[in-house]
């Protein structure tokens, strides 16, 4: 059954025709790394209540990707749920509006470029003929924000790379804006095909920068390791494997510069650093010499202070 609302929104129930009780909802939606999609809830184990049948386990998928399931163990008909009205100062405020990407710029050694300014940032390297960004995060806003600025550093080098430290949304979510801008993705070899899906998916409900302007995607795997080098500069890429944030990580590795660029699994200033112990065992067989963290979350920070946060993490977890 198709139903739109008084105030316009559009879903679709299904009901059992045995039962007649709601098998599940579907609504459509716009999602930033997939386009079009359907959020459908389904409704299994009802139970009485008061008269009423009531679903006991709801499962939500996004697409086909489940993202939630509730299993309910007590539930009421007109109970006392308290007062539930919004404060004063939230029902009377003004709608938010997002602000603009503010993007600042840290030059950490000759050619490499720390882009900041948020919750996500990302490295600009400077090879002899062109320039590779590390991380275009988040959504077009970030993204396209962070690629006019890596290419006002150096006007007269194309901006033709992009390396992506992990497939999580937040730091995916830019990848079609650097695909509209022509770059060249760089991420490990899991992630292809699920990139490949992301980039031909349709977005006509609220259209992106590859909606508006499509370009295929040319993408370069890492399985455990690559190394971009030419005349001026050598980088590294590094799967970190057996981390327990996800399978798909890389870490970048400067070594003239002694410089390691990571996501997610140390930030400098951090309370928690529950997956530095692994990093740490990733550095250290692979030999790694290293003096500062360029993260793309937090601040900049010496190594030395990794390697006690990690040890401390260690020793916590045993």
């Amino acid at each position: 059954m198709d139903i739109t609302t008084a105030n316009g929104l559009k879903f679709t129930l299904a009901i059992d025709s045995m039962t007649k009780l709601p098998t599940r909802v579907v609504s459509m939606t716009d999602n930033t790394n997939l386009g079009d999609v359907a959020i459908e809830t389904s409704f299994a184990d009802y139970q009485d209540v008061n008269g009423l049948k009531l679903p006991a386990r709801l499962t939500t998928k996004t697409d086909k990707y489940q993202t939630a399931e509730l299993r309910v163990t007590k539930q009421a008909v007109d109970g006392d749920a308290g007062d539930l009205a919004a404060p004063a100062a939230a029902s009377s405020a003004a709608a938010p509006v997002a602000p603009p990407a503010m993007v600042t710029v840290q030059e950490v050694a000759p050619g490499i470029w720390w882009l900041a300014g948020q919750s996500h940032h990302s490295v600009v390297i400077e090879f002899a003929e062109h320039l590779t960004l590390i991380e275009s995060p988040q959504n077009d806003t970030r993204a396209l924000a962070v690629i006019a600025k890596a290419r006002e550093l150096r006007p007269n080098k194309p901006l033709t790379q992009v390396i992506n430290s992990h497939h999580h949304f937040d730091h995916s979510g830019g990848l079609r804006a650097a695909v509209s801008e022509g770059l060249t993705v760089i991420t490990q070899k899991a992630n292809a095909q699920f990139y490949q899906d992301a980039m031909a998916r349709p977005h006509t409900i609220v259209p992106d920068a590859l909606a508006k302007n499509p370009k295929p995607l040319k993408i370069e795997t890492v399985d455990q390791d690559m190394e971009l080098k030419d005349a001026t500069r050598t980088v590294n890429l590094y799967r970190i494997a057996g981390n327990p944030h996800a399978t798909t990580l890389l870490m970048a590795y400067f070594p003239k510069e002694r410089i390691l660029v990571e996501a997610d699994v140390y930030t400098p200033g951090g309370m928690l650093a529950p997956y530095a112990p692994n990093l740490l065992e990733n550095i250290t067989q692979r030999g790694l010499k290293i003096d500062r963290f360029v993260p793309l979350h937090g601040v900049i920070g010496p190594y030395s202070d990794f390697v006690k946060v990690a040890q401390q993490a260690k020793s916590t977890a045993n």
